[in-house]
This record gives structure tokens, sequence and C-alpha cells, in this order.
């Protein structure tokens, strides 16, 4: 059996399971559902566990025996190919995907999903080097140019999400400020008032506002929970509205009008940002016209060039 069905035969088995594996996933068994709210109850009853030590250990025990095996081999694969590629450490990574958006990823998460795409696009082109060309030079080529692009597709994807949810960021910050603003000179407290607008209102400033107040009813002050926003938060923006509500909380006084130069400031910056990219659009329209025009022009002078200089022509 030649090479070329070995690899062609793997590569139908290895999409035939993945298929099946997204067209008709395996069942969760009730009791995994059912462990990590059971494990919460426990440390009530005197277990002796803290209630976040209880649930990863209830974790843990949904884990199979080939992932309680392999598991740390290829964590501690990922680990490594992770600081070769991408220099941040574990707390900038979970930093940098809470700022995207994506709080329930992990670092280590993180870190295996970039050594699976670096593995798939090494694969894909092993596949397409050995059955297109069957040389090893090209095999090898193609094994880079497809596994760089693998290796950072997830970062690629983070800063992406970064980017867009800074702009969410931006054009809510306004609108949060007035309704905070509305909310307060009706003789609502700010952080009643921050409450009142987090239960009506969605989005991510909503969201951080709302861990916000997840940390002072745990006991945090709202002065301390708002300069914590403030430094995690990724847009300045946002960064400064979450000042603002800091230094309520530790001077109180009403701070109606101070929200609403924020939202005010806010708006001008963002139509000053509207105005800057629509200049950038037309600029960048110019050059594909330019482009297909010039070379028209330039043949059309070109062509009546002899007939002046040499005045022949009918």
């Amino acid at each position: 059996m030649s090479v070329h069905v070995l690899v062609a035969s793997g590569f139908a088995a290895v999409t035939a399971a993945a298929a099946v594996g997204v067209v008709a996933p395996p069942r969760r068994q009730l009791a995994n559902r059912v462990r990590p709210y059971a494990a919460l109850s426990r440390p009530r009853l005197g277990t002796g566990y803290a209630d976040a030590s209880v649930v990863t250990l209830a974790r843990q025990d949904d884990k199979s025996a080939a992932s309680a095996v392999l598991g740390p081999i290829i964590q501690r694969l990922a680990d490594g190919f992770g600081r070769a590629i991408d220099a941040a450490d574990a707390p900038t990574l979970e930093r940098r995907l809470r700022h995207a958006g994506f709080a329930d990823t992990s670092a280590e998460q993180y870190r295996v999903r970039q050594l699976a795409g670096a593995c798939a696009g090494l694969a894909l082109g092993v596949f397409l080097g050995i059955s297109l060309f069957g040389s090893a030079g090209w095999t090898l080529l193609l094994s880079a140019l497809f596994g760089f692009p693998g290796a950072t597709v997830q970062r690629n994807r983070v800063e992406r999400a970064i980017e867009q949810r800074r702009a969410v960021m931006r054009s809510e910050v306004s609108t949060v400020a007035q309704l905070l603003a509305v909310h307060v000179r009706s003789g609502h407290g700010p952080v009643d008032a921050v409450r009142s607008v987090a239960a009506l209102g969605r989005g991510p400033v909503i969201e951080e506002l709302r861990d916000a107040l997840s940390w002072i009813s745990g006991g945090t002050s709202p002065q301390r929970a708002y300069d914590k926003l403030a430094e995690q938060s990724a847009e300045p923006v946002a960064a400064r509205l979450y000042r603002l509500l800091a230094s309520s909380a530790r001077s109180g006084g009403d701070i109606g009008r101070a929200l609403l130069a924020v939202a005010d400031d806010v708006r001008a910056q963002r139509r000053d940002e509207l105005a800057r990219n629509a200049v950038k659009r037309r600029t960048a329209m110019l050059v594909p016209l330019l482009l297909l025009i010039a070379p028209v022009m330039v043949l059309f002078v070109g062509a009546a060039l002899p007939a002046l200089v040499l005045g022949t022509g009918s």
C-alpha cells in the first residue's frame, strides 16, 4: 500500500470522526452535571474544603482516564509551544482573554488551542505536500506555510475580539453615563444608580459594572471596586467613567453634572473618530480609481504622441 493511500485514508478517517462528533456529540452523564452543584453544598456541611477548591476537584473528577493521563502531557507541550511563539505569561493571557470577552476560557485552554491549530496546519501541509508533489522539500515548505497561521490564529482571534469590544465600549459609555446621570439626579445614590442601569442594560460596559456590583455585594468598598474595575478595563474611556464613580464613592456629592460632561466628551471623541475614519475611507477609495484610470490615460496620451511628434497620422 502506498504512502498516498495511507495518508488519504487517515485524513478521511479523522474527517469522518470529527463530522460524527459534531453531528451527534456524546451525551453527558447526569452525575457529571449534578456533581458541581452538589460540591457547593459539601463545604457548608463541614467537609473542610473551600467552595472553589471543591468545585475544582469536582471538575477534575469529570475527566476521563485518557484525559487524566494525557492531559498533563499535552498541557506541558502546549505551555512550552505557547511560550515559544508568545512570550506572555498566564496572568497576562488571562487579562487579554478577559478584555476580549472570553472570560470562560483559561490560559491553559488558550495554549492547548494554539497547539491544536499548529498541529492542524502542519498536518494539512504534510498531506498536501505528499499528495500533490510527493517531495520532502515541498512537504516541509507547505508545513511551514500552513503551520504558522495555524499557530497564530488564536492570538489574531483574541486581538480582533479586543478591538471590537473596545469599539463597542466606546459607543456605550456615553449612553451609560447619561442614564447614570438621570438616576442620580432623580434621587438615587451612585451604587443604586449603577444597580438600576445594570439591571436594565446589556453590553460590555454593563457587564463590567455588574462585576463591580458583585464585588460590592461581597464586601468590597465601592471605591475599591470601581478602582479595580478601572485598572482591569481594556478601554480608557470606560476606565474614566469608573474612576469618576470611585471618586464619587470616596468624596460623595452630586456627580450628575460630571457624568453628563463625560458623556459629552465621549460623544465628541466618537464624532471626531468617525470623521477621521470617513476621510480614510474616501482616501482609500481613490487608490483603485487611480490605479485603473491612470494607465488608461497614459495609453491614450501615448497613442497620440507619434502623430504629434512625427506629424504622421490620418
